[in-house]
């Protein structure tokens, strides 16, 4: 048959099998798609997130879980909080930018980061002595042969009484690399599961009209509901700024279950430690400007740039 009578009966054969094809698909499955397709377009489209109706019900693919509901965090959204006062009296609004306290909550970046922080921060001090460093064992204990003994060189090897360690723990450091972009993140993920908990407040200012350890102890729990146990991380600007400053410091050393950190020093191991967050305003607008600031890749210095100017002209 020529190749010129195959192409004219091949828009004929496609044609008689398109309804055998059609017949065949399955019709549930097609309106599952079609479903999820509808839903993604109006959320898309519309800025509004599908009921839980719409919502699809299968789990989320390799994970065996189904995704968290709608609404619950993560989705990136602005959030207005109020400023409030010592007193509980609220004195302005605060918008919290979605993309740094509304990203979902990652437990493995968060893992990851607290690893790394313990780790870095662990001395590594710890040492134990080779045969070479015990004192003693100079000589050959006994003859090599005619004993009966096994042969042996000296009494500080690892087999012996007092002798030395083998393969023992030497000083060290335990400190791990991690990339800036997952330590960024961590701080991301713990911020926002405070917001999302409901447990970050922030305040106009942490300074005490009388910088006393029962007074701020006083005024933290009326922040807060009534419960069997409450601990508190706050941050302010600085340790000499306005909105807090020392005599915050110095009232909240005597409490065990509160600590007060500028916020150059917020990390995600405080802040998962704790059970509520207080931020001052200041600090929200620095810890904001901080992490909307471009990771920098790389920093050449001046004779590096020199020298490189140097190539290209």
């Amino acid at each position: 048959m020529a190749l010129s009578q195959l192409r004219s009966l091949l828009p004929g054969l496609l044609g008689s099998l398109r309804p055998v094809l059609a017949s065949q698909a399955s019709t549930s499955l097609c309106a599952s798609w079609a479903d999820t397709a509808g839903a993604c377009h109006r959320f898309a489209t519309d800025a509004t997130p599908p009921t839980a109706a719409e919502a699809p019900d299968a789990p989320v693919s390799g994970s065996g879980r189904s995704p968290p509901p709608f609404g619950s965090g993560g989705l990136q959204a602005d959030k207005q909080v109020p400023v409030i006062n010592w007193q509980g009296e609220q004195v302005a609004t605060y918008t919290l930018p979605g993309h740094i306290f509304d990203v979902p909550v990652r437990k493995d970046i968060l893992h990851r980061v607290v690893r790394w922080q313990r780790a870095k921060k662990q001395q590594g001090t710890h040492k134990t002595k080779t045969r070479s460093e015990v004192s003693g064992g100079g000589r050959k204990p006994h003859n090599q042969k005619g004993s009966g003994k096994a042969r042996a060189g000296t009494i500080r090897a690892p087999q012996w009484r007092g002798g030395g360690v083998a393969h023992g723990p030497v000083v060290r450091s335990h400190a791990h690399d991690l990339p800036k972009k997952v330590r960024r993140l961590g701080l991301k993920c713990a911020l926002a599961a405070r917001a999302i908990e409901g447990r970050l407040v922030v305040l106009d200012t942490l300074a005490l009209d009388e910088p006393k350890t029962k007074v701020l102890d006083q005024q933290l729990h009326s922040l807060v509901q009534a419960g069997s146990r409450h601990s508190f991380l706050m941050i302010d600007s600085g340790k000499t700024a306005e909105d807090g400053g020392e005599s915050v410091r110095r009232a909240a050393s005597n409490l065990p279950w509160t600590d007060v950190l500028p916020q150059e020093g917020i990390n995600v191991y405080s802040i998962l430690q704790r059970d509520h967050l207080v931020l001052t305003r200041p600090a929200v607008d620095l810890i904001i400007q901080r992490l909307n600031t471009p990771i920098r890749r790389g920093v050449w210095s001046d004779h590096a740039r020199q020298w490189a100017a140097g190539l290209t002209s």
